[in-house]
């Protein structure tokens, strides 16, 4: 029985780290085109807002991060 519970619990959190997109990863994919495009914005929503109104100009990696985001997915420090 504790197996299962163990199994079931790690599941739940595999899962719910597969649904956050981290900054490091927002950093990597998309820090070209933040700087092309949003330079002077600011970081968090404002960012995010403004890489999605540049969506079609952005980088393909970049576009998949956005697309996630809108999608709602969260994004986490790690």
């Amino acid at each position: 029985m504790t197996r299962l519970a163990l199994a079931a619990l790690l599941s739940a959190a595999l899962a719910s780290g597969a649904l956050a997109v981290s900054v490091g990863e927002i950093a990597r994919k998309c820090g070209d085109d933040a700087k092309a495009y949003c330079d002077g914005v600011g970081y968090g929503d404002p960012m995010t807002e403004c890489l999605a109104k540049n969506r079609s100009k952005l980088a393909p990696q970049c576009k998949v991060i956005v697309d996630r985001i809108r999608n709602g997915e969260s994004v986490s420090l790690f």
